[in-house]
């Protein structure tokens, strides 16, 4: 190894010393998927999240269509009792529930898992449910994936046609139940003018999980320079997702990522930009041909990148902002203070 390359990797080593913060992935639902196994995390997900110095990671509860109406609520209960099984199987990680628990996972050499929950689905129409889901342990909420629920509408695929309605009362109840129970708002999937309108009733700082710029893939389910503005002067934190980065295979790169770090950054300064990778080509690659057929006339092809696929990547993300040009304290906030400052103002 050269001194440049040995200087490289004792840098990028430092800056990981503290873990990595990915606010979302989708661990939850594949967990229930896997529900005849044991040991999965410490099997299917340890060795790459340990490769990435990975420290806290929002895992989120997600429904299939196939689970809805019927089995919403009880799908989403399962993935939280297969989340703490595995768990207690893998000394590794921690389920934490506030910013003091996340430190003390932290300093005890854990992975800190905070619940999510992408769409609110599994409450149904029943606003009390989600102080069960909270003392379960959920701590960040989206109200919507694409579809539609009882909160409101999701996001589409598309740069046109989500719905111009906001939220229903059920999904403003939510949004206020969250503020006063101390559940971060997440904004990623929402219509945009569910947007607006969660901007319009809370006055917490807001997230977006996990979201792209409309300037480099134009679709509503992604974010405008108006809404990343928005997000910052409400000292909020937008979450850079790994899969949206372009909707061309060939400019789905690991610079094109960093340039939608930049591009938030550059609006809203670095102190509003974070990381929500939604790595889910582990999950894609489990679809029979014709659900991937079904979920690109649905929503869209994902286009992986394929130097930041899955968490073990997370290293080469720090080595391209170096080469970029990144101060450690840059790349620090980006990777990890940004979050923190959220969860420990709200939670």
């Amino acid at each position: 190894m050269t001194a440049t390359k040995k200087s490289l990797k004792e840098r990028i080593d430092r800056l990981h010393t503290d873990g990595v913060v990915d606010c979302h992935f989708d661990m939850p639902m594949d967990l229930y998927e896997k529900r005849d196994r044991t040991n999965v995390l410490a099997t299917d997900y340890l060795p790459e999240l340990e490769a990435g110095n990975i420290g806290i990671l929002g895992v989120a509860i997600y429904i299939e269509d196939r689970y809805l109406p019927e089995m919403g609520l009880r799908v989403a209960l399962d993935q939280i009792a297969r989340l703490y099984a595995e768990a207690e199987q893998c000394p590794r990680l921690a389920i934490c529930k506030s910013y003091k628990e996340i430190l003390g996972a932290r300093k005890a050499g854990k992975i800190a898992l905070l619940i999510t929950m992408e769409g609110v689905e599994p409450l149904g129409t029943d606003v009390d449910l989600l102080r069960v889901f909270y003392e379960l342990g959920v701590r960040s909420i989206g109200l919507t994936h694409a579809r539609r629920n009882a909160a409101g509408d999701g996001g589409v695929f598309a740069p046109t046609g989500s719905s111009g309605d906001g939220l229903t009362a059920l999904g403003r109840d939510v949004v206020q139940a969250c503020e006063a129970l101390g559940v971060i708002v997440d904004l990623a999937h929402i219509s945009p003018a569910g947007f607006d309108e969660i901007l319009a009733i809370t006055t917490k700082p807001l997230i977006v999980s996990h979201t792209n710029a409309r300037k480099y893939y134009d679709i509503e389910r992604n974010i405008t320079d108006e809404q990343i503005k928005m997000i910052g002067e409400r000292r909020g934190v937008i979450g850079v997702n790994a899969v949206l980065v372009s909707p061309k295979k060939e400019e789905s790169t690991l610079d094109r990522y960093i340039d939608h770090i930049e591009h938030v950054a550059d609006l809203i300064g670095i102190d509003g930009v974070g990381i929500g990778f939604d790595f889910f080509e582990f999950i894609y690659r489990q679809w029979p041909e014709s659900k991937r057929k079904e979920v690109a006339a649905k929503l869209t092809t994902p286009q992986f990148i394929s130097k930041l696929s899955n968490h073990s990547h997370a290293r080469n993300l720090t080595r391209r902002l170096i080469e970029r040009g990144f101060s450690d304290e840059n790349i620090e906030k980006i990777l990890r203070e940004n979050w923190m400052r959220i969860f420990k103002e709200i939670l």
